[in-house]
């Protein structure tokens, strides 16, 4: 028989795990996913790689990662869920560069991240060819929609991927190198399956159909529903659901006194106007190595900021 002593702990039981579960159900779906800026970004990134002023596009970060990295196809996969195809990172801070802004190859510099003010669950082009499906980043001032029906990334930045793997976890074990498919961007036909962003209305790619995918990997591909988050550290598969954080980004504002301030990264380097030369479709193929990349981003002048405005890289 329950003692008077055995009620009151039970009830402190009852309370203290109530309490952990409103906890944590408030960082799930509190005030789902919240604002930024773009000082978030520039805060959050400087760990895992180096900002740089890039000449047209202000603001870039350049990330500390291996020789072979790539967007969208390095410590990844892609996950189907009900608003398309959603890259899934692995990186820590994978929940910014692949779900805002744009990205560029720079030969001098690599691959370079552009900010932008608008999530998708991925910023790519998507085509097909030769039992593959293919997809490569957007570059910036490249928008979804019509335009895609003319426009054509260089070679260097399609990623090709047997479609029977399309779905697996490991994909870096089945794509194809840069080089080993010749005259992608003449021959790939572009997938047109778009949706519309929920901030800003914008245009991304869905990717190729659930039931096409289905058909060549032999799997049932079901849509996942995306389950907002607040916090990044939060970000994952979990279940049936997709967890992910996509706060607004803000654009900077006066405050009411007149006087814009706009956030900045609190150090970042200077690229070179004579060096920087993004890689396009009408270019050379890129010839530098990632080491030698990495030398040249370190070897440029550092500047440190302590507060004050700045001009804002990134226009998506």
């Amino acid at each position: 028989m329950f003692n008077k002593t055995m009620w009151i702990l039970l009830l402190v039981g009852f309370l203290v795990n109530s309490c952990a579960t409103t906890h944590s159900m408030d960082q799930l779906q509190g005030p789902a996913n919240g604002n930024i800026t773009y000082q978030t970004f520039y805060d959050d990134l400087s760990p895992y790689g180096t900002w740089m002023d890039y000449p047209g596009y202000g603001n870039v970060w350049s990330p500390n990662a291996d020789d072979d990295f790539r967007p969208y196809a390095s410590n990844g996969y892609w996950d189907y869920s009900d608003e398309g195809w959603a890259w899934m990172s692995d990186y820590s801070w994978g929940w910014a560069p692949f779900h805002y802004g744009r990205w560029l190859y720079d030969n001098a510099y690599g691959w370079l991240w552009v900010p932008g003010y608008v999530w998708s669950p991925a910023w790519v082009t998507w085509g097909s060819l030769d039992g593959s499906y293919c997809w490569a980043p957007l570059m910036p001032d490249v928008n979804a929609g019509a335009q895609f029906g003319a426009w054509r990334p260089h070679d260097f930045y399609w990623n090709v991927c047997p479609r029977e793997h399309i779905y697996d976890h490991n994909l870096g074990r089945v794509l194809q190198r840069p080089g080993s498919v010749t005259n992608i961007s003449g021959r790939v036909t572009i997938i047109n399956n778009f949706g519309s962003t929920s901030m800003h209305n914008q245009y991304y790619s869905r990717g190729p159909a659930a039931n096409e995918v289905a058909q060549y990997t032999h799997r049932t591909v079901m849509p996942v529903p995306i389950r907002p988050v607040n916090t990044a550290n939060l970000v994952k598969h979990e279940g049936n659901e997709m967890h992910v954080y996509r706060p607004q980004v803000m654009r900077p504002g006066d405050g009411g006194t007149g006087r814009v301030t706009a956030p900045r990264p609190r150090e970042f380097r200077q690229a070179q106007q004579n060096v920087a030369r993004p890689v396009r479709i009408d270019d050379n193929w890129p010839t530098a190595r990632p080491p030698e990349q990495r030398m040249n981003v370190q070897q440029l002048p550092v500047n440190r900021v302590g507060g004050g405005g700045s001009r804002v890289g990134g226009r998506h």
